[in-house]
């Protein structure tokens, strides 16, 4: 009775195995994601490349090359996708997501790097150019969520960019096409940066918690940094460190001008 019982869970396991990886096909269930997701999320949403299905601890979908779209106006594209899954609700030709991840994408509409970078040196009391201001490049977003009446609540998000890292939550309210995102960030450190950057660099904001509120409608979106006490004492501290070095400098010149007025050579 045993050993047939055991034959039998053998047989389905193996013809389960087959059917998953010789048969199903999950391309066939594209259009069935992108249905889902853009009815919910009230956009467009489109992948260009093909789904991969992988069984392993956890059941995961993914695909190179997706867009989001609100009115024909491109919001948000990004090189790879994945999508914690229920294999048993694929089996059934429906979607059961319990997390997304995106990586190397753009959010297009507003620059969070640069523009953190303006509104520091606003404060700091320096102009900063915005560059480009049409999109950001995003290394990596990773969410959990789940809708709640009319809102679809964000939770355990990682957001990283090239200039910082962090995690956040919020909300997103798809018929009203609004998005409140609070992130709690670090400022990146590395020679690349303050090479890019240069005397722009928030480099007293390093270690530094620096909370991000992005806002505003799919197509406006703002972004609006929390000077904490903490921040505005490191922000005193770098004027002052200023001020000192400037006035350093001009002592040193006015020295050196007077040694060289004295002396011949």
């Amino acid at each position: 009775m045993i050993k047939k019982f055991l034959y039998i869970s053998i047989s389905l396991f193996v013809a389960f195995f087959v059917y998953i990886n010789f048969v199903f096909d999950i391309n066939n269930y594209k259009s069935n994601l992108e249905k889902m997701i853009s009815d919910q999320a009230n956009i467009e949403f489109k992948i260009l490349g093909d789904l991969n299905l992988d069984l392993g601890i956890q059941t995961k979908i993914s695909a190179e090359s997706l867009s989001v779209r609100k009115n024909k106006v491109l919001l948000f594209e990004s090189e790879i996708f994945n999508a914690s899954v229920s294999l048993s609700e694929i089996l059934k030709g429906r979607f059961d997501i319990n997390s997304l991840s995106f990586k190397d994408s753009k959010l297009y509409g507003i620059n969070i790097d640069e523009s953190i970078i303006k509104s520091y040196n606003i404060i700091a009391g320096r102009t900063y150019k915005l560059q480009n201001t049409k999109y950001s490049d995003i290394e990596l977003i990773e969410a959990k969520g789940y809708f709640e009446g009319e809102f679809l609540q964000i939770e355990d998000m990682v957001l990283d960019t090239e200039l910082i890292n962090g995690n956040g939550f919020g909300k997103i309210n798809p018929f009203k096409e609004t998005i409140n995102i609070s992130a709690s960030t670090f400022i990146k450190k590395n020679d690349y940066l303050k090479s890019k950057y240069n005397e722009f660099y928030p480099k007293y904001l390093i270690d530094t918690q620096l909370p991000v509120l992005i806002s505003g409608s799919f197509d406006n979106l703002n972004i609006d940094i929390n000077v904490s006490d903490i921040v505005t004492e490191k922000l005193k501290n770098e004027i002052k460190d200023r001020t000192v070095k400037s006035i350093k400098d001009k002592i040193k010149e006015k020295l050196e001008s007077e040694i060289n007025i004295k002396l011949p050579f």
